[in-house]
């Protein structure tokens, strides 16, 4: 998985942003849908932390940037800003356990980071800015979802190619496409995925596909593809229909 980067502004707007951003990268790592939001949430709190405290406290606007990346078996996130350091061990332990009347929330942004994530760091440093990074550990598993959009079409071979490839090397056996967002198959397209689910199956793999929109899926039906790939409606029933070990 490659390396990817996101900036947006510090203000509460832009946490949507930074949520959809992550919850792709962590799908196209490979993890599994209560893992996704388990980071998903982590970094909404740890965003929110960074604009309401680390600028917002100060009345100063800078930049957040979210970096992502798969680390052997890590899906790692940081989260860079400019505003003013804090100290973690500063924040105190959530009362979970006070009736309603008696409870306070503070710290509870903190405690879900550390109770979702398999590792929390804070680094501050006064020249190049305050970082967290939070990892979470993959379950290894032989599926993966790999998302393609726009045109399938000759000038994206290398693209669908590259795709499958990574998530094959990440250890999949199984690879589910989603073609949600596919607007266009040729018939070059047709023959990428004809050659990736080739190499696949020498390995003892799969391809399923799914979600495919009425036009594209027509292109597999008039092709006698469809006999090589069976359309699934979703992307639960494409993972569904390989071998549960």
């Amino acid at each position: 998985m490659q390396h990817l980067t996101l900036t947006v502004t510090s203000a509460l707007d832009s946490l949507h942003r930074i949520s959809d951003f992550v919850v792709e990268a962590a799908r196209a790592a490979g993890l599994d849908d209560h893992a996704v939001w388990e980071v998903q949430l982590a970094v909404d709190e740890a965003a929110t932390n960074i604009i309401l405290h680390a600028y917002g406290d100060h009345d100063i606007e800078g930049p957040v940037t979210v970096q992502t990346e798969l680390m052997g078996s890590d899906f790692v996130v940081r989260l860079h800003d400019r505003g003013k350091p804090f100290d973690p061990e500063s924040v105190p332990k959530p009362d979970l356990t006070s009736p309603v009347e008696e409870r306070t929330t503070g710290g509870l942004g903190l405690y879900l980071m550390r109770k979702l994530m398999d590792r929390v760091e804070f680094h501050f440093d006064p020249a190049s800015g305050n970082v967290v990074t939070m990892a979470k550990r993959l379950t290894l598993t032989q599926l993966r979802f790999v998302r393609l959009s726009g045109r399938i079409d000759a000038a994206a071979v290398p693209t669908v190619q590259k795709a499958v490839r990574e998530a094959a090397a990440s250890g999949a056996l199984y690879i589910v496409i989603d073609m949600a967002d596919v607007t266009f198959i040729s018939s070059s397209g047709l023959r990428v995925l004809l050659l990736m689910v080739r190499e696949l199956r020498r390995q003892g793999g799969d391809i399923r596909l799914c979600a495919a929109r009425p036009q594209v899926a027509e292109v597999f039906h008039l092709t006698g593809f469809d006999r090589i790939f069976e359309l699934y409606p979703t992307r639960d029933a494409a993972g569904d229909s390989f071998p549960q070990d």
